[in-house]
C-alpha cells in the first residue's frame, strides 16, 4: 500500500542523496549505514526512550529511500548492491521490531514471526515457478509495517498506555494482525500466480524433471 506511493518520493531522494554524491560515498557503504542507526534506536527503546528513538527509527528507515538515489547519481547501480539492499532493510526491520522484545515479549515475538513470514512469501515463489519482481497486491508490506510501527511509537511517547493497556505493546498486535492478514493475500496471489505458470510452462526446470522422474517409476 504505502510501497506505492515510493515513486512521488523520488525528488526527496534525490536531495537526501547529494551530500553523499558530493562526498562521492560508495551506495553500498550508505547502505550499511542503517544498521548501527537501527542499533541506536534499539538502545533508545531499551532505556525507554520513545520520542528520540522515532527520530533515529524514522532515521533508519529514510537510508533506504535515498541509498538507490545515491547509486543512480554516482552510476553505480550492480546487482550485488541490489541484493545487499534487501539483506540490510531485513537486518533493519529484525533489529527495529525485535529491540521491542525486553518491553514486551510476547507480542514481539509475534509481530517478529508473521513480519518475516509475509516478507517471504513472494521471494519463495520464485523458488517453484518462473516469475519477476512485480508488485503484489495487499497489505503488511514493509512500508505499511514501518508507518504503523513509527506512528505507535510516536504516540506511545505522550500516551504510554489506552485503558491500562500498553499503547505499543498494542502497536506491536496490530502489525502482526497486518502482517498476517497480508500473508493470507500473498499465499493466495502465489496460487494464481503457480496455476497460470503451470499453464504456460513457467515452472522451474528441477520441478518438471521431478515429476517427471516420479511418473517414469
Amino acid at each position: 500500500m504505502i510501497s506505492r506511493l515510493r515513486k512521488r518520493t523520488d525528488s526527496l531522494a534525490f536531495v537526501l542523496a547529494k551530500p553523499f554524491v558530493v562526498l562521492n560515498v560508495h551506495p553500498n557503504v550508505v547502505s550499511l549505514l542503517a544498521i548501527p542507526i537501527a542499533l541506536v534506536f534499539a538502545f533508545l527503546i531499551f532505556r525507554g526512550l520513545f520520542l528520540p528513538a522515532f527520530f533515529f527509527g524514522v532515521l533508519a528507515f529514510l537510508v533506504d529511500l535515498f541509498d538507490g538515489s545515491v547509486a543512480r547519481q554516482l552510476g553505480r547501480c550492480t546487482l550485488f548492491g541490489n541484493y545487499l539492499e534487501g539483506i540490510i532493510d531485513k537486518a533493519v526491520d529484525f533489529i527495529v521490531i525485535g529491540s521491542f522484545v525486553f518491553l514486551f515479549p510476547l507480542a514481539t515475538a509475534i509481530a517478529l514471526g508473521s513480519s518475516f513470514l509475509v516478507s517471504f512469501a513472494k521471494p519463495r515463489v520464485g523458488l517453484v515457478i518462473m516469475t519477476d519482481n512485480r508488485h503484489w497486491p495487499g497489505i503488511g508490506e514493509r512500508g505499511d509495517k514501518v508507518a504503523i510501527l513509527l506512528l505507535g511509537l510516536l504516540l506511545s511517547a505522550f500516551f504510554p498506555s489506552f485503558f491500562g493497556l500498553m499503547t505499543m505493546e498494542i502497536v506491536l498486535y496490530l502489525v502482526s494482525g497486518i502482517a498476517l492478514v497480508g500473508l493470507l493475500q500473498r499465499v493466495l496471489y502465489a496460487w494464481k500466480l503457480i496455476e497460470e505458470a503451470k499453464k504456460k510452462g513457467l515452472v522451474l526446470p528441477y520441478l518438471r524433471e521431478d515429476r517427471s522422474a516420479r511418473s517414469a517409476k
